[in-house]
């Protein structure tokens, strides 16, 4: 129903066209309002059947990477009216970018948790004071089980085989 793109890249100039039927150009406004990491509300310049949209370049510049939702909305005279709502993916430009971490959120913790194991296993601390407050690490038995799970799911989705039905059960 709305023709804004699905993805963006950062630093790209964007356009789009929106018609609607049952709306007037000349006399409804059309508001596209984009929200996530960051904000950007944009208004539709009527060309007499349809709204044209524009994301200036240092506009989509200043969206930070990640997942965003956009809504419609209509304001006609004095009312308002949502139309609906999209998804929308701001990606970073590789332009200026000298390194770019692709690992997904289970390679992050893996990373994290190995970590923690071998300053454990090396005699570091186990817990620590800022203030009155304790941070205590999880006892090592939890960390290297979550280890072993983290391991087999990032192996299971090279493979593949995660995200589906498959569901393992184990009996003890």
């Amino acid at each position: 129903m709305f023709n804004i793109p699905k993805q963006i890249t950062q630093g790209d100039r964007i356009t789009w066209t929106q018609e609607l039927e049952g709306y007037n150009p000349a006399t409804d406004t059309l508001s596209c309002f984009i929200r996530g990491q960051s904000a950007l509300d944009l208004t539709g310049v009527s060309n007499g059947s349809s709204w044209d949209f524009e994301i200036t370049s240092p506009q989509s510049e200043a969206l930070a990477p990640g997942q965003y939702k956009t809504q419609f909305v209509i304001f006609q005279t004095s009312d308002r009216t949502t139309l609906g709502h999209t998804d929308l993916l701001v990606c970073p430009s590789f332009e200026n970018l000298m390194e770019f971490d692709t690992r997904d959120e289970d390679e992050k913790e893996l990373e994290a948790i190995t970590s923690a194991i071998g300053k454990i296993a090396s005699g570091g601390i186990a817990e620590y004071y800022i203030g009155s407050r304790r941070a205590r690490y999880q006892d090592l038995g939890q960390l290297t089980e979550r280890q072993k799970y983290l391991r087999n799911r990032i192996a299971m989705k090279k493979r593949g085989s995660v995200g589906g039905r498959n569901v393992g059960v184990r009996f003890t």
